[in-house]
């Protein structure tokens, strides 16, 4: 798998080597957000992050373009704020700060960038066009929750009895509207999902385990396993050992939305 993936992104390199019109570097800032056990909602913003990074992007034609990245970001998200009876009394929450980076393949509704001087002069260009692009990613995450007035790192605890790798391969798509308002200005929204491989940026996913016995060798563990116990009113009876702690059979999503700013700079000629 990771062969197969670095050889895709050596291959969209090589591409813009070879037939690259102009050279993009920007900034980009924006929302971030997360789906899993502790945010079943689609797509929702109720608990928003922040996310920021840089870019640089390769125009191959002018509708074709390879671009690099690397974002920071985080997500959280708290039973508390849910809707569902169940995951409040369950009060579990956490928070993770993202760092992404990887490459994704641009492709424009419209022929872009009316500024470019190596233009066809037969062909109508536009310095505004629609996009949609796709790739791949590779992240890191490390969730956390609150604890006794400090952030607790849950993966070193195996809140479940099980470990999991904090480095994962996400598949990064979405569609967004760019502009080019000078020969060198830029501007772009952006809509991006990632497609995970893991259920466990909010630590959740299976079953709970025997949390009396955890209770003997980690405390801590045991403590942050299932939360329902701290609820001022009616605190809930801790769960058997198997019961459902979360659900495993979907993976975790998270989306960076965000506005880009951009610098483009002209090759002299085609490599």
């Amino acid at each position: 798998m990771k062969k197969i993936i670095f050889t895709l992104l050596m291959s969209t390199v090589a591409m813009g080597s070879f037939a690259q019109l102009s050279t993009e570097v920007g900034y980009n800032i924006g929302f971030s957000s997360y789906l899993g056990d502790l945010q079943p909602k689609a797509f929702t913003y109720d608990q928003p992050g922040f996310s920021t990074g840089f870019h640089i992007r390769h125009n191959i034609t002018s509708q074709l373009a390879v671009r690099g990245m690397v974002n920071y970001g985080r997500l959280n998200a708290s039973d508390a704020k849910s809707l569902d009876q169940g995951h409040i009394q369950r009060n579990l929450s956490f928070r993770t700060y993202i760092m992404e980076f990887g490459g994704v393949m641009e492709v424009n509704v419209l022929p872009f960038d009316k500024f470019n001087t190596k233009n066809k002069k037969y062909r109508r260009y536009f310095n505004f066009t629609p996009f949609f692009f796709g790739g791949v990613n590779v992240f890191h995450f490390n969730p956390k929750t609150l604890y006794k007035n400090e952030w607790v790192a849950l993966q070193p605890l195996q809140t479940e009895g099980q470990n999991y790798s904090l480095t994962q391969i996400a598949i990064p798509f979405g569609f967004g509207f760019k502009h080019q308002v000078s020969k060198h200005i830029g501007f772009q929204i952006e809509f991006g999902f990632r497609k995970t491989f893991t259920d466990y940026i909010d630590d959740v996913s299976t079953n709970y385990p025997d949390l009396n016995k955890m209770a003997l060798n980690n405390p801590t563990a045991a403590d942050l396993s299932f939360r329902g116990d701290e609820l001022p009113e009616n605190p809930q009876t801790i769960p058997t050992a198997g019961s459902q702690r979360g659900l495993s059979s979907n993976m975790d999503w998270y989306l960076i939305n965000n506005v880009s700013f951009t610098y483009k700079i002209f090759q002299n000629k085609k490599y």
